[in-house]
């Protein structure tokens, strides 16, 4: 698992800036191979932050962004791993113009990998800004890296990984509308534009009212209930706008074969969601990549003209 905290310290300063890159290189922390950098040298780093906000004229307020990738004990994954991981993480569309030195720590129980942004932009000399749409978004492509390298996904504690997990419910009455969220949230990221999001519902046994002039998306299930996207949590990851924010960078990041195969497993997700009713907790837990490719061809065959086994609710 990954949990994602930024570090509410003083950030004003460019001696805070200093001290807080001299930390996450700090040898006995790391090692020369587990540093990085994004758009600048993990050496000089600092001086060229400067150099970037003395170019556009923008030397006060906010100097750096901290903020940290945290991993289970439990995740049999190597620093090299990790380190591979938080250098694809800066991938992500908020990075693009936006330099990072970046460091995977070693000397605690879990493997953490610490980033510094530069608040300056270097290309376009903007600030560092990231909305909460923003950073769910980057919460999730977090999530889909670490399913990519098989570690397991688990909600973040609570403080840390903000509204994560709050949505899970395992009141009978309300699981309809869960089974619904999972359905709509894992369509979103394997979607390239409108016309496939709702392809991809219909698979899944939904029907989809999504009518332009219309503010709100009514989503039916097989038993003929009704939800709007406002109600699912929370509601503005669910926004028209949102859902075609995320279309077009799907466009961008894979291809048709790519989405496909994440598709796929969604249905062995959900389908072992909502048939596994033990009392072990591990049933709540989202499958890694080699139970998921393991149980997906079942699942698929089963999931054929149907959609979701409405019968038993998690």
């Amino acid at each position: 698992m990954a949990v994602i905290e930024f570090i509410n310290a003083s950030n004003n300063t460019y001696k805070g800036m200093k001290r807080a890159i001299n930390y996450i290189k700090n040898p006995l922390k790391t090692s020369e191979h587990l540093t990085g950098g994004k758009d600048c040298s993990s050496d000089t780093a600092y001086e060229e932050f400067v150099m970037i906000k003395q170019n556009f004229n923008k030397e006060k307020g906010r100097q750096f962004i901290h903020f940290i990738q945290s991993f289970s004990p439990n995740d049999k994954a190597t620093p090299e791993i990790i380190n591979e991981i938080g250098k694809k993480l800066l991938e992500h569309e908020v990075f693009n113009d936006f330099q990072v030195i970046y460091a995977t720590h070693t000397d605690k129980e879990h493997l953490h990998t610490h980033f510094i942004v530069n608040s300056v932009g270097f290309s376009k000399g903007c600030k560092w800004q990231l909305s909460k749409e923003q950073l769910e978004s980057l919460k999730e492509y977090s999530d889909e890296l670490c399913k990519e390298y098989e570690l397991i996904v688990v909600d973040g504690e609570k403080g840390k990984h903000k509204n994560r997990g709050e949505y899970r419910s395992t009141d009978k009455k309300q699981s309809w509308k869960y089974e619904l969220y999972l359905a709509v949230k894992y369509c979103k990221w394997c979607s390239r534009s409108k016309d496939e999001f709702i392809e991809n519902i219909n698979k899944l046994g939904y029907k989809v009212d999504w009518i332009d002039e219309r503010k709100y998306i009514t989503f039916t299930i097989p038993d003929g209930k009704k939800c709007r996207n406002s109600k699912l949590y929370p509601p503005e990851q669910f926004t028209k706008d949102a859902l075609l924010k995320a279309f077009e960078l799907n466009k961008q990041k894979a291809d048709k074969k790519q989405l496909e195969a994440r598709r796929e497993l969604l249905l062995t997700a959900i389908e072992m969601i909502c048939k596994d009713n033990t009392n072990n907790y591990n049933y709540l837990l989202p499958l890694t990549t080699l139970e998921g490719q393991a149980k997906k061809e079942r699942a698929i065959e089963e999931s054929k003209g149907r959609g979701l086994d409405w019968e038993k609710e998690i």
